[in-house]
């Protein structure tokens, strides 16, 4: 992939203060397949901005259901056939080594006047099965580009999106009213004009910082060359430990 084309794939959430819209949206019936750090955080993110009147949560796992009902992030759980039925948007955030069933699932349920998103971190298997699926207009593929060590619905945020990028793939094959929808979901007003002169003024600490990021970058990618399994562990161990300071 080009830079050129990285850049188009690449859409930046916008800062908290702003006051992002659903592009349509407004007031879906939402189902969150996957109750945990990011997808709660989407509920929660969703609810506080008027997209959802109404968030349903599916899960295997009864005691996380039950917990993110209680903490206000769904509004209720149902059984994934009930809830597909009902919603005009779903949200798939679960372990990629799952995704792929659970997708063909709920792409089998839906209709052309439904949008199906996930949130997976890798692309090409869940891509590569769903190319031919009579509904694969209505879905797009999303990668958030934020995380944490944590999980389950108690690590879910308010905020979580703000600010962070996410990586839409193979636009060309999602409907172009599909990809408008979530783009408006993530999208952010970034003010470059605002911006550039921050970064300049913080010059000598910005470069700091980049260093020691291009530093740890080289690590990664070094431990990956070689395959390196041990010391990419201890890398993002030592990473987690550095997160667990600052907060």
């Amino acid at each position: 992939m080009s830079a050129n084309e990285f850049e188009k794939n690449v859409k930046t959430a916008e800062t908290s203060q702003a006051s992002p819209t659903g592009g349509g949206l407004e007031g879906a019936v939402v189902t969150i397949i996957g109750v945990g750090l990011i997808g709660g955080s989407m509920a929660l993110a969703l609810k506080e901005k008027g997209i959802a009147k109404k968030v349903i949560g599916v899960g295997r796992n009864t005691a996380s259901i039950n917990k993110a009902i209680e903490l206000g992030i769904i509004d209720e759980a149902l059984p994934i056939e009930e809830a597909v039925k009902q919603s005009d948007f779903i949200y798939v955030s679960i372990p990629v080594d799952a995704t792929i069933p659970v997708m063909q699932q709920v792409m089998n349920l839906i209709t052309d006047k439904q949008i199906v998103a996930d949130a997976g971190s890798t692309k090409f298997a869940l891509c590569h099965a769903l190319k031919n699926h009579p509904m694969r207009k209505q879905f797009v593929a999303t990668h958030p580009m934020w995380g944490t060590e944590y999980s389950g619905p108690e690590a879910a945020v308010r905020g979580a999106f703000a600010g962070r990028a996410c990586v839409i793939c193979e636009k060309d094959k999602s409907s172009a009213t599909a990809v408008e929808l979530v783009e408006n979901i993530y999208k952010a007003k970034s003010n470059s004009a605002m911006w550039a002169p921050i970064f300049m003024q913080n010059r000598e600490n910005v470069l700091d910082v980049l260093n020691e990021h291009i530093s740890q970058l080289r690590k990664f990618k070094a431990s990956l060359e070689k395959e390196n399994l041990e010391y990419l562990t201890e890398l993002m161990e030592n990473a987690n430990r550095i997160k667990r300071i600052l907060k």
